[in-house]
């Protein structure tokens, strides 16, 4: 009679569909384990309006995988050697994006997808994705950037060992606000255009030169 039942259990697809829900959800682990596992791979759909997402310091978050908590814990607590669950997205600005695609992607940038993005009051295109061939908004390498900041998980932040930004915080919130896949758009604000332009025009160096020259 026991075996019976036991068998019988087993063969449940409710118990299956647990199994299933356990692996991809309350198993996941902040140490990049599941990273080789679990693949998110983004859409266009996938990136929306930055001031509807959660905000940490200057970082706009999501998670696709419903894994949201443990993104903003990590973010708010920094620790090296811990990993971003797999579905986040991270955004400081409406054109840039990195995302925890998982899969084994890429295990040398912790399966990091880069993103450059075109945005509009229709929605996102994506025009590039990947790592090397992914470049930022002031004509550097985004993967050339955010290695300096390996030991956490690559997101550069203030004081993660990466070349510091040529503007302040001020700025990256008027682009944010200026985020036109947004209801409402603020005015008054930045545009991505006009922080390239100025930057550009002032000579700024990309990340790599900036970290040869010392």
């Amino acid at each position: 009679m026991l075996q019976d039942s036991i068998s019988s259990l087993t063969r449940s697809p409710y118990l299956v569909l647990l199994a299933v829900l356990l692996a991809t959800t309350g198993c996941g682990s902040s140490d990049g384990s599941d990273a080789s596992v679990i693949e998110f791979i983004a859409q266009e759909s996938d990136f929306e309006c930055l001031t509807a997402q959660p905000r940490v310091r200057n970082l706009r978050i999501v998670n696709k995988l419903g894994r949201l908590e443990e993104a903003l814990e990590l973010a708010e607590n920094p620790e090296a050697g811990r990993q971003f669950p797999v579905g986040t997205i991270l955004q400081l600005f409406p054109g840039e994006a990195m995302v925890k695609r998982g899969g084994g992607f890429d295990p040398a940038n912790n399966d990091w997808e880069y993103f450059e993005l075109a945005v509009s009051a229709a929605g996102t295109t994506i025009r590039k994705r990947g790592r090397d061939d992914v470049i930022n908004l002031f004509g550097g390498q985004c993967f050339g950037c955010h290695e300096a900041a390996r030991d956490f998980d690559f997101i550069c932040e203030k004081t993660n060992g990466c070349v510091p930004l040529p503007f302040g915080d001020s700025l990256i919130d008027s682009l944010q606000r200026n985020d036109p896949r947004c209801p409402t758009v603020a005015t008054g604000f930045a545009t991505e255009a006009s922080v390239i332009a100025a930057v550009r025009a002032a000579g700024a160096a990309d990340c790599r030169s900036a970290r040869a020259g010392g």
